[in-house]
């Protein structure tokens, strides 16, 4: 009997050396996940996530800032993968999207995925001046191959001004109902402000939300 509880023991510390689930730990790289557990991707220029969403079929949805050779600055930039870290091809072409929302640079910071499957991408675009004196809030629809959503105000890209300073989106959120929903910062020319917008599915702006849009 001591001789059989010896080769278990011995089979047991053997199977656990070879096995890469087994010494794992919470808060450990996921091996196979990517190279080591980490995927680095290229998204043009100055490249940089700032938001991740997952969607329900475990593919993982980023959003930052990357270029689309406009020759404009950075743009919105968002990437999908499949659960594995693998790019996703069926999303743009390539599993990268760039968009350049309006006349200089764009950069996303925060996304949403809706039940339908659409990607829906806040951030700010730059439209000119000097030290971010006039960006507005920017907000792009894009349907589930990574495509911009043209029933989203025609084009899928919306800017929202609050008064010709700087506003910047830094948080997006869906309601039940659909309505999209944009917190972030604008500049009144004296003091930063909490900017709150709410959109309707369509992308215009819900005008029964304390009647306009206010900051």
């Amino acid at each position: 009997m001591k001789t059989i509880a010896l080769l278990a023991a011995v089979a047991f510390t053997a199977f656990a050396s070879f096995n890469p689930f087994a010494a794992a730990a919470p808060g450990d790289l996921d091996l196979n996940f990517g190279s080591g557990g980490k995927v680095l991707t290229d998204t043009g220029g100055g490249g940089g996530g700032r938001s991740v969403a997952l969607q329900n079929d475990g593919k993982i949805v980023v959003a930052g800032r990357g270029n689309a050779g406009t020759g404009n600055g950075n743009d919105f930039s968002v990437v999908r993968y499949q659960p594995n870290g693998s790019l996703d091809t069926s999303f743009g072409g390539t599993g990268k999207v760039t968009t350049h929302v309006a006349s200089d640079d764009d950069e996303a910071t925060s996304l949403v995925v809706q039940n339908d499957g659409k990607i829906v991408v806040a951030g700010w675009s730059f439209l000119g001046g000097t030290s971010g004196s006039d960006a507005d809030l920017a907000l792009v629809r894009y349907n589930t191959d990574g495509s911009l959503d043209t029933s989203f105000d025609g084009d899928g890209k919306v800017t929202t001004s609050f008064g010709g300073y700087a506003d910047y989106a830094n948080s997006v959120a869906l309601q039940a109902d659909g309505k999209i929903v944009v917190a972030g910062q604008s500049y009144n020319g004296s003091k930063w402000n909490i900017a709150l917008v709410r959109y309707n599915a369509n992308g215009s702006l819900d005008s029964t939300f304390n009647g306009h849009f206010r900051f």
